[in-house]
């Protein structure tokens, strides 16, 4: 028995068992983070595009929308990813683990993992993927998705490499694919494909996306406006034109910062100066290749480190080196855990300069003995930063600097 083109028992009945026992009667909780840096828990009883409403232990609070930073569910729960049959890329960016999917003509129509359904017009498709993919085989795929077409594509895999034929798709069902080529419509059979790309019109512009939602089911919702209904559903459009319908114990997390946060790590600095305590007359590229900049890991390890706590993202800097970074439009905050790596603690003496527009926003000593930094600065009109990790009173013994979450905010 189908629906909707899809086996009634096409979902593995542990997803449902575990979707509903997610469901839970209480009060869903979220850790709140602002982008003040202040933390909240509590359970979301109101929420738009202006403003969040939480019950916590000490009462009701209301968060401006536009001060939203990151809601993580404190029982995020989730669903093994090999439980997922069909991988969709909408054109907004959304990446969904699903169930299963349908087309018939510009309609279609997707399974979650926890058995609801979900119209997912023709238009809002970038591609379709059918079987896993790693390694060089997910590579190709990539660049497939992200390449130019004038036509649908169907991707066959042949042993370790794929191939592709160009039509037009005019259906699709769980058993095999209407594709139309040089005006023959041919039955493709579904279990022999990889996965489609989907033509899309030139010219269009997509809505900007107010937040990003993860579900517990692995998929990832780009979002341009949601809301949380009286019954306690969780109701959003992504900016492609599909409108969700979940249940809030269904959400591992709304991460408002997308396009509000820039990590300096992401971007490639304007210059990079570095330059030895003890100069050589000749400075070998080695030796220069050795004390450059590290993003995202420590300068001699896989890992940033201050006070015990290891951090995935930040900067790693030896004296004397500044770094200079063109920064986003709009950006107002600077915000860092900045200090000695733990590694070479207590050594470790440098001056720390951070300048904007030529302007000095922080100076001040860091040393192996002294606490981790929080640096949160105004950078409001700032376009051109420089970062100086310079010598301190120890000549450039241990002078590891790690500036952590290293990142400014619009």
């Amino acid at each position: 028995m189908k629906r909707n083109g899809f086996p009634i028992g096409l979902v593995p009945a542990g997803i449902v068992l575990a979707a509903t026992a997610a469901l839970r009667a209480e009060p869903v909780e979220f850790r709140v983070e602002t982008a003040g840096g202040s933390q909240v828990v509590g359970a979301p009883t109101a929420l738009d595009g202006e403003t969040l409403t939480l019950t916590t232990s000490d009462g009701p609070v209301t968060v401006p929308t536009a001060e939203l930073m990151t809601l993580s569910s404190l029982y995020p729960g989730s669903a093994p990813s090999d439980d997922a049959a069909v991988w969709i890329r909408l054109t907004d960016g959304s990446k969904l683990e699903v169930a299963g999917w349908a087309l018939d003509g510009a309609t279609g129509r997707v399974t979650l993992l926890d058995g609801r359904e979900v119209e997912v017009p023709r238009r809002a498709l970038q591609s379709v993927r059918f079987q896993p993919a790693a390694g060089p085989i997910a590579e190709q795929w990539a660049q497939m998705v992200d390449g130019s077409h004038d036509g649908d594509v169907v991707v066959i895999r042949r042993d370790d490499h794929l191939d592709f034929l160009r039509g037009i798709i005019r259906s699709v069902t769980e058993e095999s694919v209407a594709f139309e080529m040089d005006g023959d419509v041919l039955p493709v059979r579904r279990g022999r494909l990889f996965g489609a790309v989907l033509l899309q019109p030139a010219g269009r512009e997509l809505p900007s996306a107010l937040c990003q939602v993860a579900d517990n089911t692995g998929s990832q919702w780009s979002v341009r406006s949601l809301a949380l209904a009286a019954d306690g559903e969780l109701e959003w459009t992504t900016p492609a034109g599909v409108f969700v319908t979940r249940p809030l114990a269904s959400v591992a997390a709304i991460d408002f910062s997308v396009g509000r946060v820039v990590y300096l790590a992401d971007l490639q600095p304007r210059s990079v100066d570095w330059q030895p305590f003890f100069p050589m007359d000749k400075e070998l590229p080695s030796r220069r290749e050795f004390f450059r900049p590290r993003s995202n890991r420590g300068l001699e390890s896989d890992v940033l480190e201050l006070d015990g706590v290891q951090y995935e993202r930040g900067l790693a800097m030896h004296s004397r080196t500044e770094v200079v970074y063109r920064l986003p439009d709009e950006m107002t905050r600077l915000r860092a855990t900045a200090g000695i790596d733990d590694r070479v603690r207590p050594l470790g003496n440098v001056l720390l300069v951070i300048r904007g527009n030529d302007k000095t926003l922080f100076e001040g000593t860091l040393t192996g003995t002294d606490p981790p930094v929080e640096l949160d600065l105004d950078i409001t009109g700032v376009r051109r930063l420089s970062i100086l990790c310079d010598f301190g009173e120890g000549m450039d013994i241990a002078d590891h600097l790690n500036l952590c979450n290293l990142r400014v905010i619009r």
